[in-house]
């Protein structure tokens, strides 16, 4: 299902400003976005209810271009309101000293802008982004954002029952024992019923820490949910990679892990202003990056990796295990004519082995030699390179050599 091919934006308001090509060659299956960054008149329902109707179209045209693909879309209620990181100091938030009414308007023409626009195939809600990142999207207490959130999905459900999917708690932090926006979030939604169709929580930590990692949050929340008496739910993590992952050794790794965990995946973007609305989330690029309708688009190395991973990786996943390390991974399959294995790290070096189990099952020998076709996915000119298809450096052969240079002090 290649469920690591989505990102968060990336996408301009102009159909078809990029075209059909670059979507269908990476698999493009995930979007997300409501029209953040946009300046006046389009800053969200803070400023108004022009300025929110305008930023709800950026919203409905990301969504059209989604459907266009048949890719899934969620849509970001923080930014539809206007908290989207640039507002300015003072700006009023849901519940603010106790008064619920603003916000209760604002689902109200949410859910209005929903249904005028049919917007009812493969949409979920976040209802809130990171309210624990600090005051970059959330001004309140967790109690506030608690109350927010139960208000906000009864509202979604008594109008649009479960065409619309909610989701939630979408924080910045990976669940933990110890993190009380998840532990309150818990004891919350087992109170008064108002569960999510999907848990989800960002992964953009340190390459270093054990919980920027799916192999260890997984576990963690399937026991955290068992002492709330909660169900498993389906996993979404809609933002995922820091910018200096977002190469092609990096999104290997994270390729392997959300294939792993059956989790579907949207790289995180890092870009700002119009370039937020822009490039695939930095796997395109274009000779005047300033220029929001422009277009003249390239790939960069990073983008191959994708397009391998949709075009080439068919067939059916074969189980794989990462290191022990947890610094490299691999996802495997099997197609009709070739095994196919992709490998990516943490933004390491080093020596790592992999080691390939029941050959027989493809019809091969279990003792002998293997001819094994190798391909280079470089990074050259990093996120605005201009890299095509990857090098195929052949099979080890009796005749070629190599030469290895080194710098002197």
């Amino acid at each position: 299902m290649h469920l690591a091919s989505g990102f968060l934006y990336g996408i301009p308001d102009a159909p078809e400003q990029i075209s059909d090509s670059f979507y269908e060659n990476m698999g493009f299956n995930y979007g997300r976005g409501s029209g953040a960054q946009l300046a006046a008149p389009a800053r969200g329902w803070i400023f108004g209810l022009t300025e929110f109707k305008n930023r709800f179209e950026s919203a409905v045209s990301n969504y059209d271009t989604a459907r266009r693909y048949n890719a899934k879309f969620i849509l970001l209620l923080n930014d539809l309101w206007g908290a989207d990181g640039t507002q300015p100091a003072g700006s009023v938030f849901p519940g603010d000293d106790g008064d619920w009414d603003n916000y209760d308007s604002f689902i109200v023409n949410v859910i209005a802008g929903i249904n005028s626009n049919s917007m009812f195939t493969d949409l979920a809600v976040d209802i809130w982004n990171e309210p624990d990142a600090g005051t970059l999207f959330w001004n309140g207490n967790q109690e506030q954002w608690l109350t927010m959130w139960s208000r906000g999905y009864e509202a979604f459900r008594a109008s649009l029952g479960t065409t619309v999917q909610l989701f939630g708690p979408t924080l910045a932090g990976a669940p933990e024992t110890t993190n009380t926006w998840w532990t309150t979030f818990l004891a919350q939604i087992a109170s008064d019923g108002t569960v999510p169709d999907a848990y989800v929580w960002h992964l953009e930590g340190s390459t270093a820490d054990v919980n920027d990692d799916l192999q260890t949050n997984i576990p963690i929340l399937d026991s955290m949910l068992s002492s709330h008496g909660l169900a498993t739910k389906p996993i979404v993590i809609d933002e995922y990679g820091v910018f200096a992952e977002q190469c092609p050794g990096g999104s290997a790794w994270w390729i392997s892990r959300l294939e792993r965990y059956n989790v579907p995946g949207l790289r995180g973007n890092w870009l700002s202003g119009t370039e937020l609305h822009d490039f695939f989330a930095s796997l395109l690029w274009k000779s005047d990056p300033t220029d929001a309708t422009a277009t003249g688009y390239w790939t960069n190395g990073d983008y191959q990796v994708y397009q391998y991973y949709n075009q080439m990786m068919t067939g059916h996943r074969v189980a794989t295990t990462g290191s022990i390390d947890r610094l490299m991974d691999s996802y495997a399959t099997v197609g009709t004519d070739k095994v196919r294995i992709l490998v990516g790290g943490r933004q390491v070096t080093g020596t790592w082995q992999v080691t390939v189990n029941s050959l027989s099952s493809v019809g091969l020998p279990t003792s002998g030699t293997l001819d094994i076709t190798t391909f280079q996915f470089s990074f050259t000119g990093s996120h605005t390179g201009n890299v095509g298809a990857p090098t195929n450096l052949g099979v080890t052969d009796t005749t070629t050599t190599w030469a290895f240079e080194f710098a002197v002090a």
